[in-house]
C-alpha cells in the first residue's frame, strides 16, 4: 500500500521511537502526550492499543500512573483538539488516515474496534 494523503499534499516521516519517548515526558500537556502516544504506538491502520491501565501508567509522572478517570479526561481533551479520532479511548487511540499512514506491518485485529 502506498502512502497517499491526497493530490498535491506532501508528507514526511516521523520516529515512532521518539514519539513514544515524548508521550512519557511529563513536561508536555496531557492532551498532546495522548497524541504522541497515538502516533508512537500506531499500527499500520492507525490504531494504538493499550492493555488495562497501560495508557494511565505511561501518562503518569514520577512512576505514579494517572487515575483511570484522568487518563480518560486526557483522551477527551485530545479528541476535542482533533489530535486523535473521536473513536479513541484509553484502550485504543486511533489516528485518522489524513494524519497518519504506515506501510510497515500486518493489520492486527483491534479488540476494541471490531470493524477493521
Amino acid at each position: 500500500m502506498a502512502i497517499h494523503f491526497g493530490t498535491g499534499r506532501s508528507w514526511d516521516g516521523i520516529s515512532q521511537h521518539e514519539y513514544r519517548r515524548m508521550a512519557q515526558d511529563s513536561r508536555h500537556q496531557l492532551a498532546y502526550r495522548v497524541h504522541f502516544a497515538a502516533l508512537g504506538w500506531a499500527d499500520c491502520q492507525g490504531h494504538a492499543s493499550f492493555g488495562p491501565g497501560k495508557l494511565a501508567a505511561l501518562l503518569g509522572k514520577e512512576d505514579q500512573p494517572l487515575s483511570d478517570q484522568s487518563a480518560t479526561n486526557a483522551v477527551i481533551r485530545a479528541k476535542r483538539l482533533d489530535l486523535v479520532s473521536p473513536r479513541s479511548g484509553a484502550a485504543c487511540l486511533v489516528v485518522p488516515p489524513h494524519l497518519f499512514q504506515k506501510r510497515k506491518g500486518a493489520p492486527v485485529p483491534c479488540r476494541i474496534h471490531q470493524d477493521r
